[in-house]
């Protein structure tokens, strides 16, 4: 591939010299934070105030019925208890118990609606007001529960709602239950059964709530049948009800109300209240929520960050610290100290980079977290990819996706876990897999899917079954169980049988498919979605992270890899990568692992782009897409469920984390940000660093990791690609002006089998003033050539040569180094590594790796090497 579409034509590069700036801690950070990215523009968020992994999310809820209770723009009809993160979807959920504050009677949505002005959110109190009405509004949570202050203009008819059965997208979102008032006492309570959520499952949930002040009226509705003065209504059927109170309009102050909910019982909620609201101390409660935040965010610190980029930063640290959420104490069949992680929506969407940022920043959660699936299991004898409203839900995205959870802890040493416990549930899986998984070897496309849901596909829920049971493996050889261990690691191969060696598609050979029993696989185009969740057979055919250099192989080994990924990605279509959802996560640094950073650094900076000033690429995905962020932003990439990271390159100048036993990690990077996106050199511990990948264990030893970066790629992670050993090497000698070039005859080389391969380098010292604008070098009976018209390097076949092309610089910018490597391969093809380089500092001029899989012929006797500007030549051919 040509890098000259990713940098600004070659010159001498004067870089910026690092010098460590000012320190931003978590009290500056944490009023980066901006509740409004993710709500403002796409992502599905929720503006209101959260705490971390608190169990209430208060939030204004919107005329327009959003997943997030809230869409930018529409009238606000007042604040439910409940919300999900990031959670796009046409069936919404949540959005429980809506508080109104209004002036007159009115109880549907339609009759609060009111424009808002002033929103102030942050994510230890929102701040708006209610137009229509005149009434400002504040709000603070705690992590049971929320205390509200509704100012309403003197003299005026306040009132505040309170829609016991309504839900998001659903007013009669109740199956069954009740609600109270005691005028005396200032409270109203209630809940009952629930469902509509996208997890479909019933579930009961209950809250309590306590105003400042004796109403000077109050009332309840059920369906159609409006009582005023009542104090109690029961609905027994799916329907609407509520209650309201009526406040004195000459009253002094702001009503305030405290609501705590419970997925329990009233009474639970009751004590949440009174626990965690103990006054009605406001202005307190902000400085609580505050400190919780900054305490959240003090394992993270960013000297010299630009506040726009903080801003973004922190605002994803703060996305990837709500859910899960934290309920232990607040489960009917569990011990009250028993953890109880609530609301994985869905681990689908978040074991790839939520999870692994967790081992990072908050391993004493993360422990907790994983022993709250081993209790799940111990409690109920499940615990599934979708948990949510405290209800399993075996949903088929994948497999088991809470087994790569358990295994990315254990791969990554986190403290704490009681392995004992959770093994018990690895173990249960790796038995339960699909029937035709267990049967076949896959699963069938017409097969049988046991309890799984209809989001099964053949292709990819083969392909998550296998990893799941080669990281359940590494678990299992990790405490002791080696059969169990061989067992699962030779069933992780079964992603070979969903493997179609016969599927082309765009010259390429070798994809992924779905399955039917009798063996057949599907004839569904290799773009489409068909036989996949969420994904093509080009999307899916990139997963195989447990055997990545079995899966290059499969695709025609390391060259025509290459050669295919950077095909895909230049389609800039979904259905060849979509790198902005989860299937297509990791497929960025898959360049990375066969050796070219470089293209992993270009595609993650096009990947960061796709989230704006307010918008992420999609549905923010429960802190999927926030964590994935984090790791653009730091440098770094995680290997879920394995101790790896690759390597792409820090676009801030420094982010430190503070780790267990006083520790600290440093990521640090000179000339970071801007065009400067392609790594120079790397050190780890003052020692160079040359791999793109390092280990986690590694980095949670304590040190740092020195980046230099700069605006144009280098030969940094490409290995001995580009830099063959000369030894035993000859000198090309008797060039001649054929045509316009200079060729020269070379000893017959003749690639006799696989592995032989023949490299020509050669110098150029330019001569001229101008940069040379077209330039080749070349072998045999092929051309390899790089074009600037075509946007790329490209090798292509002629008559008697192969050609790299490209642009050189001009006379002052130092010798130039030209590399063609040619390897017959395992498939008869020829393998050909072109690129070219400036000496000095071995910047990237040009770079591309591909294949040609029907080569005329593995013979030739003929070097060329070709420009338009003068310099001199000198050219040596190695064989090996």
């Amino acid at each position: 591939m040509m890098l000259r579409s990713l940098f600004p034509a070659l010159a001498v590069v004067v870089l910026n010299v690092w010098i460590p700036l000012a320190r931003a801690d978590s009290e500056e950070a944490v009023e980066w934070i901006d509740p409004m990215i993710g709500a403002a523009d796409r992502g599905s968020c929720p503006p209101g105030p959260v705490l971390p992994h608190a169990s209430v999310y208060p939030s204004p809820d919107t005329e327009e019925t959003a997943a997030s209770g809230y869409q930018h723009g529409s009238r606000v009809v007042g604040f439910s208890q409940l919300h999900a993160l990031g959670a796009g979807s046409s069936t919404v959920s949540f959005g429980n118990f809506l508080v109104s504050p209004r002036l007159g009677p009115g109880m549907g949505e339609k009759d609060h609606a009111s424009e808002v002005t002033g929103m102030e959110a942050k994510p230890w109190a929102m701040r708006t007001k209610l137009e229509r009405w005149q009434t400002a509004c504040t709000v603070v949570p705690a992590r049971r529960a929320t205390l509200y202050e509704f100012e309403f203009p003197r003299g005026e008819d306040a009132r505040i709602y309170f829609d016991v059965a309504r839900k998001l997208g659903k007013s009669d979102g109740m199956v069954e239950g009740s609600v109270a008032i005691d005028a005396e006492a200032g409270t109203i309570s209630g809940g009952g059964t629930f469902d509509g959520n996208w997890n479909p499952a019933p579930y009961e949930v209950f809250f309590y709530a306590k105003v400042d002040r004796k109403p000077t009226g109050v009332g309840t509705w059920e369906n159609d049948r409006v009582e005023e003065g009542g104090t109690a209504a029961q609905l027994k059927n799916r329907g609407r009800l509520g209650g309201w109170m009526a406040f004195d309009p000459e009253a002094e102050g702001p009503v305030k109300l405290k609501v705590a909910v419970s997925f329990r019982s009233v009474e639970t909620a009751k004590a949440f209240l009174e626990a965690d609201l103990p006054d009605w101390d406001a202005e307190a409660l902000e400085a609580k929520g505050r400190q919780a935040w900054v305490e959240a965010l003090s394992r993270v610190e960013t000297p010299g960050i630009d506040p726009e980029e903080g801003r973004r930063l922190y605002t994803s640290l703060f996305h990837s610290l709500i859910q899960p959420r934290d309920r232990t104490g607040d489960a009917e069949d569990f011990p009250e100290t028993a953890p109880f992680w609530d609301d994985h929506y869905t681990c689908w969407d978040t074991w790839l980079t939520l999870f692994p940022l967790l081992t990072v920043v908050q391993p004493e959660a993360l422990a907790s977290m994983i022993d709250g699936f081993g209790e799940r299991y111990e409690h109920r004898g499940r615990a599934e990819t979708a948990f949510i409203q405290g209800r399993d839900y075996q949903v088929g995205q994948g497999g088991d996706e809470v087994d790569l959870i358990i295994a990315d802890a254990f791969a990554k040493k986190v403290p704490g876990i009681d392995w004992g416990k959770v093994w018990k549930l690895l173990e249960a899986h790796a038995k339960r897999r699909m029937p035709d998984y267990l049967k076949l070897g896959y699963v069938a496309s017409d097969g049988e899917h046991g309890d799984y849901d209809w989001r099964t596909r053949s292709g990819s829920s083969t392909l998550a079954f296998a990893y799941e049971d080669w990281a359940v493996a590494q678990v299992a050889r990790g405490l002791g169980h080696r059969a169990v261990a061989e067992r699962l690691e030779k069933r992780s191969g079964a992603w070979r049988e969903v493997w179609d060696e016969s599927a082309t598609g765009d010259g390429f050979t070798g994809f992924v498919r779905a399955r039917k029993k009798n063996g057949e696989f599907s004839t569904t185009g290799l773009t489409k979605g068909d036989d996949f969740y969420q994904g093509t057979a080009w999307n899916y055919s990139w997963n195989v992270p447990h055997e990545r250099d079995a899966m290059i192989e499969k695709m025609g080994g390391r060259a025509r890899f290459l050669q295919r990924l950077d095909f895909a990605f230049r389609q800039e279509s979904n259905a060849y990568v979509d790198y902005t959802n989860e299937v297509c996560f990791h497929s960025t640094w898959l360049f990375a692992h066969a050796g070219r950073p470089a293209l992993t650094s270009h595609w993650a900076d096009r990947l960061r782009d796709h989230y704006g000033a307010y918008s992420f690429p999609g549905d923010e995905d429960s802190g999927a897409m926030s964590s994935l962020y984090f790791f653009l932003t730091a440098g770094i990439f995680p290997v879920a469920g394995q101790d790896l990271y690759y390597l792409h390159g820090p676009r801030v100048p420094q982010i430190a984390f503070a780790l267990e036993g006083g520790k600290s990690l440093v990521l640090e990077a000179e000339n970071a940000g801007g065009d400067n996106l392609f790594i120079q050199s790397v050190t780890w511990q003052g020692k160079p660093w040359t791999r793109p990948r390092i280990r986690h264990s590694d980095l949670m030893a304590g040190g740092t990791l020195h980046f230099v970066m700069g605006p144009v790629p280098s030969l940094w992670g490409t290995g001995d690609d580009f830099q063959p050993a000369l030894g035993g090497s000859r000198v090309v000698e008797g060039w001649k002006e054929v045509d316009g070039r200079r060729r020269a005859k070379v000893p017959t080389v003749h690639l006799a089998k696989a592995g032989d391969a023949v490299t020509l380098v050669a110098r150029y010292e330019p001569a001229t003033a101008e940069e040379v604008t077209d330039f080749q070098w070349g072998l045999g009976p092929y051309w390899a050539t790089t074009s600037i018209e075509k946007d790329g390097v490209r090798v292509f076949r002629k008559a008697d040569q192969i050609v790299a092309r490209d642009s050189l610089p001009a006379a002052g910018a130092g010798a130039c180094r030209l590399v063609l490597t040619l390897r017959r391969n395992e498939q008869e093809g020829i393998d050909f590594l072109a690129a070219a380089y400036r000496e000095a500092d071995e910047t990237l001029i040009a770079s591309f790796t591909g294949s040609d899989p029907k080569p005329e012929g593995y013979r030739w006797e003929e070097a060329t090497l070709s420009t338009e500007g003068k310099g001199s030549l000198k050219a040596v051919m190695v064989t090996r």
